[in-house]
């Protein structure tokens, strides 16, 4: 067909020549022997040229074929859509390859992250740790204290059980027993009335010194006949206020305790975290900015390779569209000199 050739060669006048696209260069790397496997691992994912049809594979069959389907007024869309097919199947092994990479780096991505996260913690646990100061605590004190209002309260029951002795002497010490109970009993109010400053109603002075005071009187009416008045009176005295004052000691001491070994935790964690931050904690954060560098390091040994893929996607993609271009000139030129032409005239390019 002489006038076919001419009729290309017309419209090739006025096309852009096929044009090879160029490789894009990798990044460089250091190790030859990973680059070659890199660079063959891609190749046996890049679709085989062998797969194209003749009329895609040949620069002058693809201008044919542009010809051929403007001349003919057949849809340009059918082509593309193989064009399309063709060159997705060419770049999926590579695509999937991407998309492997790409989920390997956000992973390490995350990793890092994470032990960012670590690192941050263990720094401001250091500095917290430097800055904070003991807190004062009086265990030792506290503690003594308790101890002597216990011996309070145990000596206050033998002195009750020593004056019930004559008055009841076969059953006095379950009656001291009783006694001294009687005389605890405003134990279950947190303050003594002494060390409050609230306003006192009757309710309250009763309820505070009524038991105490019936207590130490009920002692002192059954020691009256054997001892003096003024021993009685001191006895009484001494019970009374032994226990108003004891029993509220011997709570306020166990309260106080809690809170000073409370304290005594605190100071002895926070001696342990500042001896941590030159030892335990400084190894740790070494160890932290060694696993981040460890994670960044095959992050950059998987970008090579990444870049790589997405290069030769990109030249995939740059191949397709020039094809496209090639075929869509050549058709539309056709499509445009069709109406210049015979039937028979083109019975015979098509042919």
């Amino acid at each position: 067909m002489p006038f076919a050739y001419f009729l290309k060669n017309l419209f090739s006048e006025k096309t852009p020549e096929f044009q090879e696209i160029p490789d894009f260069e990798p990044e460089s790397q250091q190790n030859s022997v990973v680059e070659h496997s890199q660079k063959r691992m891609i190749e046996e994912l890049i679709g085989s040229d062998e797969e194209f049809p003749n009329w895609l594979s040949n620069e002058d069959a693809l201008r044919d074929e542009g010809v051929i389907f403007g001349l003919s007024d057949t849809l340009a869309e059918e082509k593309l859509k193989i064009i399309e097919a063709i060159f997705s199947k060419k770049a999926a092994g590579l695509n999937q390859k991407r998309d492997e990479l790409s989920e390997k780096i956000g992973e390490l991505n995350l990793f890092i992250e994470k032990k960012h996260e670590d690192l941050e913690d263990l720094k401001s646990k250091s500095a917290v740790a430097l800055e904070k100061e003991t807190i004062d605590e009086n265990v030792l004190r506290v503690s003594i204290g308790l101890l002597l209002s216990i011996g309070m309260c145990v000596g206050n029951y033998f002195l009750i059980d020593e004056g019930l002795k004559n008055a009841y002497p076969s059953s006095h010490q379950w009656i001291s027993w009783g006694v001294f109970l009687t005389g605890m009993f405003s134990l279950f109010n947190p303050t003594a009335v002494l060390h409050n400053d609230t306003k006192l109603d009757w309710k309250r002075l009763l309820e505070e010194f009524g038991m105490p005071f019936a207590a130490s009187f009920f002692v002192f009416v059954q020691i009256w006949d054997t001892l003096p008045f003024y021993k009685s009176l001191a006895f009484l005295l001494f019970t009374f206020f032994a226990f108003l004052i004891s029993g509220k000691i011997l709570l306020s001491s166990v309260a106080k305790l809690k809170y000073e070994i409370k304290a005594l935790k605190h100071n002895l964690k926070l001696k342990s975290d500042k001896k941590k931050v030159d030892s335990v904690w400084l190894d740790d954060k070494e160890g932290l900015d060694a696993s981040i560098e460890n994670l960044r390091i095959q992050k950059w040994k998987i970008l090579p390779e990444l870049n790589e893929v997405e290069a030769q996607i990109q030249k995939i993609k740059a191949e397709k569209e020039n094809i496209e271009n090639v075929f869509l000139s050549e058709y539309n030129l056709a499509k445009n000199y069709r109406q210049k032409l015979s039937n028979n005239q083109i019975k015979n390019i098509i042919r």
